[in-house]
């Protein structure tokens, strides 16, 4: 029996699990942000502490026993930023070591285990990361909503404020989207769109939530907003089918995780329709697969029960 720790962060909550190789989970733990680009160090700090904690609390028998662990952290791309949070994850846990990575790997791991395969992660931003035969990572997107993002939830808000505006000066005509959205700010005036945006907490998760009425007005019919989710699903379409194409030898099914996909009669139909190859939501809380990138750094066998015993604790969770 091998115990591991596996921590899934990001920049709106994080989750910690401690489990065996079949599967079965001593303790959890939910806590803030600890995304460090949205966090200081401090707060960081602070966060991973209350993990170590509220894990040890829970089962300080099977803390003890943990032979190492992975963190699969969004932010964490960088050199410096991985070293930063590698840092606070030892002082925090010095006595086994735990292993940073791109968080992608734990929506791709939940699915496929460790195995080979292509996971689109579509939310307030996005990124493409495959795990290819020859054992090799590669990664497409996932630069930031400055330089990129492609076919994410901030792509898909941007370009409808950027119609809705251009709608104002009399350019084009965007009268469903530009309804729904001023619904959905609770505001009667475009120019207010501004200080709403400009003033929250988040701009960038403010304009990624506008996908919400943006879905709305695609349910109408309106035909800005299908071409919306369209070019999103042209997006992806071209950063999987690139993915496969350069890194992979043989088709692999791909992984869908994220928010834009919780409607499955939207994009991942799209998606299915576009691809050649299956698509599949993932059901899964990504932080399973960091689970499994621990169990395979400590050299762990996941055993042929892993899938049902993490899903049924899952489920037990959910309905306490």
């Amino acid at each position: 029996m091998t115990i591991v720790l596996g921590i899934d962060g990001g920049g709106t909550g994080t989750q910690a699990l401690v489990a065996d190789e079949t599967g079965y989970i001593y303790a959890t733990s939910t806590v803030g942000p600890t995304n460090p680009n949205a966090v200081s160090r401090s707060q960081l700090k602070e966060t991973i502490t209350n993990i170590m904690t509220e894990l040890h609390t829970e089962n300080p028998t099977a803390f003890g026993q943990i032979a190492c662990g992975f963190a699969g952290m969004s932010g964490s791309g960088d050199s410096e930023k991985s070293h930063l949070v590698e840092s606070v994850l030892a002082e925090a846990a010095p006595d086994f070591p735990i292993r940073v990575d791109n968080d992608a790997i734990n929506a791709l791991y939940a699915e496929t285990l460790g195995e080979p395969g292509i996971v689109q992660i579509a939310g307030t931003g996005s990124i493409t990361f495959g795990l290819n035969e020859s054992g090799e990572t590669a990664r497409i997107g996932g630069w930031g909503y400055l330089f990129g993002d492609e076919g994410s939830g901030y792509a898909i808000g941007q370009s409808a404020l950027q119609a809705v505006f251009q709608a104002y000066d009399g350019k084009v005509e965007a009268d469903v989207i530009t309804r729904h959205i001023l619904s959905y700010a609770q505001i009667q005036h475009i120019p207010d769109l501004i200080p709403f945006i400009y003033e929250s907490l988040s701009p960038r998760e403010t304009i990624a939530k506008l996908t919400r009425p943006v879905f709305q007005a695609y349910d109408d019919g309106d035909a800005l907003a299908i071409r919306l989710i369209q070019q999103a699903a042209d997006d992806l379409t071209l950063s999987i089918q690139t993915m496969l194409n350069r890194h992979f030898q043989h088709n692999q099914e791909v992984v869908l995780a994220g928010g834009l996909f919780k409607r499955r009669d939207v994009l991942p139909t799209i998606l299915n329709q576009q691809l050649s190859v299956p698509v599949r939501v993932l059901e899964r809380e990504p932080v399973v697969g960091a689970v499994v990138a621990a169990l395979q750094d400590a050299g762990a066998v996941v055993q042929p029960e892993f899938k049902s015993s993490v899903d049924n604790a899952s489920n037990n969770r959910s309905a306490k």
